[in-house]
C-alpha cells in the first residue's frame, strides 16, 4: 500500500488528477479555474507537472500555493451570528492538483481501512446504506420485544467536525495506521502550511494563520476526516468486545450495531444503563480531548424505546447531559419516524417542491425553460427520500398536480389549461411524449437501485441487518411476507417485481441454476432454455450441461437435451476458471449492472396505466418523436410537437374545450380555425411561404392534413431538392406566423407576410450564428496517453452484427523484428459488441502467449473496453465477469502487458480481418505470419 501512495507521480497520473477537478468550481487566490489550465494544457502541461514533481521529490510545498480564500455560505435565510456561516475555502489550482492527486491514491486504500459503520466517502458506499440500517433500528426501539424496553439510541452532531481537527493527533493516526512516515508528511504539509484571507464582498481581507483544522474545499479533508474517525469507531469497538457497551440486534441472527457515522453526524446505540451510557461519554470525551472535536449538545437527541420507564429516561438524560427527546427529528435529512400517517411524514416533500414551484415566473418562461426547470430541478427534489422510501400515492399525485399546474399555466397560481394527460406527457420522447418522469415509477425505480445493492453486495452491514431479520434462508428476491417489516422493508419489497422482470442468472458452478425455470439464457429478453423434445427433467441444473473434467459445455448434452436455437446461446456463455456460485446480472444494460435510467424505463414498460391502445390510423407517434431532432430552439420544437399532439390554443381547440364560442380565424375571418389552417391555409400563412420561396407540390404540400404538412415541410422536402438554406427556416417561420396571429389576436396589429419571413429568417440565421459560436469552444478533453512499449505492439478489433450467429476478430502483430503476423477467429455469437471486442482480446492474449511473444502492447479501437480495465473497475460490469477475470489470468503471464486506445483510423486492417472473419459463416482460429492476399488492399501503416 505504501509503495503506491509514495512513488513518483507519472505525467499520465498528474494529467488525469488536473482533469479530475471540477472546471466550474469557484477560483481561489490564483483567480483561475481547473478550465483555463485543461483549456490549455498544450501550453501550462510542463510547469504544473514539475510544480507537482517538485513537491513529490523534495517534500517541501512553495506556501504560495497554499494560500487560500475563505467564502462564508450562510446557513440561514438571515444569518445573524458566525455560527450561521459555513467556511469554504477556496485553493489555488497548482494545489488542488497535488491534493487531488493524493486522494485519488488514499481513496483506493480506504474500503480496507475504514470500518463499515462509516459509509461516507468510501468507494462503494452510500449515504442510502446508513438511513436504511438507521430505521430498522428505530423500528426495533418501537416494535421489538428484546429492544423496545432495553436499549436507546443517541443522535449527535460535531460541532464546526473540520475546523477542529487538531493536526498531531491526526499525524499520530496516520502513522498508527500503517501509513509510512514520508507520506505522512506530505499530508501534514498540505494541511499545516495553509494560510487564509477571508472574502468580503468578494474581496479579500485579512490574514489568518491557523493552527489546526481541516479545509472544506480542499480534495484530501473528507478523506483525512473519516481516518480521524476511526479512533473513535476503535475506542467503540473495544469497549463492545469487552462488553462495556452492548450492541443493539434488531433481530436474532443480524449483527449487533453500536454506532453509525456518516461524516459529522452519528448515530449511539446502547443499553438502557447508566454505566453503558457513561461509558459512551466517556469515549466520546477521550476521543474529542485527542481530536479536537467536540459535541454540539443543542443538537443532540436521545430516542428511547417505546417501553423504557421515565425514570431510566430521566436518569440516562441526566447521564448523558441531552435533554432533547428524538423521534420527530431527521437523520440525515429524512424523519427519525415514520410510522402512522405516510402522508404526514412525506408532507415536506410537497411543501419544499410548492416553495420552488413558486418562486419561478411561469409568465417569463417558454416552453422550453420550464422543461428544464421541471426535469433538472422540481422532479429531482423528491429523488433523495424516493431512493430509501416508496412515498404514498397521495403524496405523488399532489406532486405531479404541482408540476402539471406549473407546466400549463401562464400565470402564477393559475391551474391553466391541461391540454394531454399527465400520463402521456410521461411517455419518453422518442415514442412521442415530452420524458417527463413518473413518479411512482422512478420511486420504483430508485428502490429497486438499494434492492440490487443488497444482491450485489450481500456481505455489507445493510445487507447482513436485513437479511438477519427478513430473509435469513434465502435472498431478498424471494421473500414474500415478513412480520412486522419496517417501512424501509416495505418500501423495498414494492420493488422487488421490478428489479425480478429484468434479471438473468449468470452462470458460475451452475449449481443454484435450473435448466428449464431460471432465466439464464441471454436472449433479448432473458428466458429458460427451451426442451428439444416433449419430455424433460424439471429438476436439471446447468451444472449437469457442464463437463466436469475440463469446465466447459459439453456439447453432446447441449445438443441432446436444448432446442437447437439455444446452443448458439449457450455456447456464447464463457465458464469461470474459478466455480464461483451463480449470480445476477441486469440485462437491460449491457455491463449487467443496474442504473436507475434501464429500471425506470422497463417499470415505464410494464405499468399497465401507461398502456397504448393500438390504433388501426397511421400513427403520429413517430412524427412527434422526430419533431425534437429538428435544428432549432427549444422552444420551437415544443411549438412543433404541440401542433402535432393538437394542442395549440387556436379558436376551434379552444372552443371544442368550452373556453370559448369563437371559432373564426382572427386573421382572414374563415369559419373554423385549425391548427392546419392557422399554419397553411389562412391567407397570410400562404403568402408567408410563397414569400420563403418554398415550392408547392400538388397534392402534396399544402394539404389539409397537418401531418402532412410538417412531415413535408420538416423531413420529406429535402428529398426533392429544395435547398438546406430555405429549409433551415422552416421552424422559424412556423413559430413567427403563430406570433404574427397573436399579435392581431390580442394587440390588433397586423404583420406583414413579409415582414414575418424577414424576422424568422433573421432569428433563424442569428441562432444558427450561436450555435456555431458555441461549436468552436473546443471541447476539453485529455489527450491520450501513450506508454513506453517494450515490446511489440498488436492492434485488434472485432465485428459485431445483432442479426449474425457469430462475430468475428482480427490482429495484426508487429514484432521486434519487423515482421508482421496476422491472425483472426470466428466464434459463436457476442452478447454485444463489446462483449465480442473483449473475447477477441482474450484470443489474441493467447495467441501471442503461444508464439513467446511475453512483453506486448494490445491496441484497440474500443475505448470503453480500455477505460474498464485501465480504470480497475470491473465490479461495475458483472456481464463481463467471466471475461475480466480471464483477462487478469491471462496478463499475470506476461512479463509486460499494456492495452491502449488508438483511433479507428489506425486500425483499418485489424477492423478488414474482423469483418472477413465473421463474414465466413464458420468457426474457426487461425494466425498467419504474412499478410493474407485479400486483405494487401488494407496494407499501410496503421501504428501512430
Amino acid at each position: 500500500m505504501n509503495e503506491a501512495l509514495t512513488k513518483a507521480p507519472s505525467d499520465d497520473e498528474i494529467q488525469s488528477a488536473m482533469f479530475d477537478i471540477n472546471p466550474e468550481k469557484a477560483p481561489g487566490p490564483d483567480g483561475m479555474t481547473s478550465l483555463f489550465f485543461q483549456k490549455y494544457w498544450g501550453i501550462t502541461a510542463d510547469v504544473v507537472r514539475e510544480t507537482v514533481k517538485e513537491f513529490f521529490r523534495s517534500g517541501t510545498l512553495d506556501p504560495r500555493l497554499n494560500q487560500t480564500n475563505i467564502c462564508l455560505i450562510p446557513k440561514t435565510e438571515r444569518p445573524i451570528e458566525m455560527a450561521e456561516f459555513r467556511p469554504i475555502s477556496l485553493c489555488n489550482v497548482s494545489y488542488k492538483v497535488i491534493s487531488k492527486l493524493l486522494s485519488k491514491r488514499l481513496k483506493k486504500c480506504l474500503p480496507k481501512i475504514i470500518s463499515e459503520t462509516q459509509s461516507a466517502f468510501v468507494a462503494k458506499r452510500l449515504i442510502t446504506d446508513n438511513i436504511p440500517v438507521a430505521h430498522e433500528v428505530f423500528h426495533a426501539l418501537r416494535t421489538n420485544p428484546g429492544c423496545r424496553s432495553k436499549f436507546v439510541a443517541i443522535k449527535t452532531d460535531m460541532s464546526k467536525a473540520f475546523d477542529r481537527v487538531e493536526w498531531s493527533f491526526l499525524e499520530a493516526l496516520l502513522l498508527k495506521l500503517g501509513f509510512s512516515p514520508q507520506w505522512v508528511s506530505w499530508i501534514k504539509l498540505c494541511i499545516s502550511s495553509v494560510s487564509y484571507q477571508v472574502l468580503l464582498n468578494g474581496e479579500p481581507k485579512g490574514s489568518i494563520t491557523p493552527s489546526r483544522g481541516i479545509r472544506q474545499g480542499d480534495p484530501l479533508s473528507p478523506f483525512l476526516f473519516i481516518l480521524l474517525t476511526e479512533a473513535l469507531i476503535s475506542q467503540l469497538q473495544g469497549a463492545e468486545r469487552e462488553g462495556r457497551i452492548t450492541g443493539l440486534k434488531i433481530a436474532r441472527n443480524s449483527p449487533p450495531v453500536s454506532h453509525l457515522l456518516f461524516a459529522d453526524d452519528s448515530l449511539f446505540f446502547c443499553k438502557v444503563d447508566t454505566h453503558q451510557c457513561s461509558e459512551l461519554l466517556r469515549i466520546i470525551h477521550t476521543y474529542g480531548l485527542s481530536s479536537g472535536q467536540q459535541i454540539n449538545v443543542a443538537k443532540s437527541s436521545i430516542l428511547f424505546g417505546s417501553k423504557v420507564p421515565q425514570d431510566i429516561k430521566a436518569a440516562i438524560k441526566q447521564s448523558l447531559g441531552i435533554s432533547k427527546e428524538g423521534g420527530m427529528g431527521v437523520y440525515l435529512g429524512l424523519p427519525e419516524k415514520i410510522c402512522g400517517s405516510k402522508k404526514q411524514a412525506f408532507a415536506f416533500i410537497q411543501e419544499r417542491l410548492l416553495n420552488r414551484i413558486n418562486s419561478w415566473s411561469g409568465k417569463l418562461l417558454s416552453k422550453g425553460g420550464k422543461e428544464i426547470l421541471i426535469k433538472s430541478v422540481a422532479q429531482a427534489l423528491p429523488t433523495y427520500v424516493m431512493s430509501c422510501f416508496l412515498l404514498p400515492m397521495e403524496i405523488i399525485r399532489k406532486l405531479t398536480s404541482a408540476i402539471s399546474r406549473f407546466w400549463w399555466s401562464t400565470k402564477q397560481n393559475n391551474k391553466g389549461l391541461h391540454w394531454i394527460a399527465w400520463k402521456d406527457i410521461c411517455i419518453p420522447q422518442d415514442k412521442g411524449g415530452l420524458g417527463f418522469r413518473d413518479f411512482r415509477n422512478f420511486n420504483l425505480a430508485l428502490l429497486a437501485k438499494q434492492l440490487w445493492r443488497l444482491v450485489q453486495y450481500p456481505d455489507s452491514l445493510l445487507a447482513r441487518v436485513l437479511k438477519g431479520r427478513y430473509y435469513r434462508l434465502s435472498n431478498p428476491l424471494d421473500v414474500k411476507k415478513a412480520s412486522s417489516p419496517s417501512y424501509v422493508w416495505r418500501s423495498l419489497m414494492a420493488a422487488q417485481p421490478l428489479l425480478n422482470a429484468g434479471l438473468r442468472r449468470s452462470v458460475g458452478s451452475g449449481n443454484g441454476t435450473l435448466v428449464w425455470s431460471d432465466r439464464w439464457i441471454p436472449d433479448t429478453t432473458p428466458r429458460p432454455a427451451l426442451p428439444r423434445g416433449p419430455s424433460f427433467d424439471p429438476h436439471l441444473r446447468v451444472c449437469d450441461l457442464i463437463d466436469p473434467a475440463n469446465f466447459e459445455w459439453n456439447l453432446l448434452k447441449l445438443r441432446d437435451l436444448l432446442a437447437p436455437e439455444d446452443i448458439p446461446l449457450v455456447l456464447s456463455l464463457r465458464l469461470r476458471r474459478s466455480s464461483r456460485p451463480d449470480s445476477f446480472v441486469w440485462a437491460p444494460t449491457k455491463s449487467g449492472a443496474y442504473t436507475v435510467q434501464s429500471g425506470y424505463t422497463l417499470a415505464m414498460a410494464m405499468d399497465s396505466s401507461l398502456a397504448t391502445v393500438p390504433v388501426t390510423e397511421p400513427s403520429t407517434t413517430a412524427l412527434k418523436a422526430k419533431a425534437w431532432s429538428v435544428k432549432t430552439s427549444r422552444k420551437i420544437k415544443h411549438f412543433i410537437w404541440q401542433a402535432l399532439s393538437d394542442c395549440v390554443p387556436v379558436c376551434s381547440r379552444l372552443s371544442d374545450r368550452h373556453c370559448s364560442k369563437e371559432r373564426n380565424c382572427p386573421r382572414c375571418g374563415a369559419d373554423n380555425e385549425t391548427i392546419n389552417h392557422l399554419l397553411f391555409e389562412c391567407p397570410p400563412s400562404v403568402q408567408t411561404w410563397a414569400l420563403a420561396h418554398l415550392p408547392h407540390s400538388p397534392g402534396i404540400f399544402p394539404s389539409s392534413s397537418i401531418f402532412s404538412n410538417l412531415n413535408h415541410l420538416l423531413w420529406l422536402a429535402k428529398d426533392l431538392g429544395i435547398p438546406t438554406s430555405i429549409l433551415e427556416n422552416v421552424p422559424w417561420i412556423l413559430w413567427y406566423i403563430w406570433k404574427a396571429r397573436n399579435d392581431k389576436l390580442f394587440n390588433g396589429k397586423d404583420t406583414s407576410p413579409l415582414d414575418t419571413v424577414q424576422v424568422a429568417i433573421s432569428e433563424a440565421g442569428n441562432w444558427k450564428l450561436a450555435q456555431i459560436l458555441h461549436s468552436n469552444e473546443e471541447e476539453v478533453t485529455p489527450p491520450l496517453p501513450h506508454a513506453q512499449s517494450p515490446g511489440p505492439r498488436c492492434s485488434i478489433d472485432a465485428s459485431w452484427h445483432k442479426d449474425d450467429a457469430l462475430f468475428g476478430g482480427g490482429m495484426v502483430l508487429l514484432n521486434e523484428e519487423g515482421d508482421t503476423i496476422t491472425g483472426s477467429f470466428s466464434s459463436n455469437r457476442g452478447l454485444t459488441p463489446l462483449h465480442a471486442e473483449l473475447q477477441t482480446l482474450l484470443w489474441t492474449m493467447k495467441s501471442s502467449l503461444q508464439m513467446d511473444q511475453l512483453d506486448m502492447t494490445f491496441e484497440t479501437d474500443c475505448q470503453q473496453m480500455v477505460k474498464i480495465i485501465t480504470d480497475e473497475k470491473e465490479d461495475d460490469w458483472p456481464a463481463l465477469l467471466v471475461e475480466l477475470e480471464e483477462f487478469h489470468h491471462l496478463r499475470s503471464m506476461f512479463n509486460f502487458c499494456y492495452l491502449r486506445f488508438i483511433p479507428r483510423s489506425c486500425n483499418i486492417r485489424a477492423d478488414a480481418l474482423a469483418k472477413d472473419a465473421r463474414t465466413r459463416g464458420k468457426i474457426f482460429s487461425h494466425v498467419n505470419p504474412r499478410i493474407p492476399n485479400r486483405m494487401a488492399q488494407t496494407n499501410q501503416s496503421e501504428i501512430p
